[in-house]
């Protein structure tokens, strides 16, 4: 298993580190951009992209050994992602 551990002030050294920083900021954009109405986008995809940022991002944190700040940062969209999904499953409107 290659792992690199990372300083916390460095940026990420993985690819699954930078893919999770794509996703999550792909996934910020859009639904900023949907809730001010700029664009149309399917709610269930953007939630997918989102749980899919988060979970991506948890385990370039644990597997990988990434620390960066980025990182960090960027695990906050995935769980509000996470959690609405889970809101959205328990309690249906």
């Amino acid at each position: 298993m290659n792992t690199v551990s990372s300083r916390f002030l460095g940026m990420p050294h993985t690819k699954l580190g930078w893919w999770s920083v794509g996703l999550s900021l792909l996934f910020t954009f859009l639904i900023v951009s949907v809730i001010n109405e700029l664009i149309h986008f399917p709610g269930m995809l953007l939630m997918i992209m989102g749980v899919v940022g988060g979970i991506i991002t948890s385990i370039s944190l644990i597997w990988k050994r990434e620390r960066s700040w980025l990182l960090w940062l960027m695990l906050l969209p995935g769980l509000f992602a996470i959690a609405f999904s889970i809101a959205e499953i328990l309690y249906p409107h």
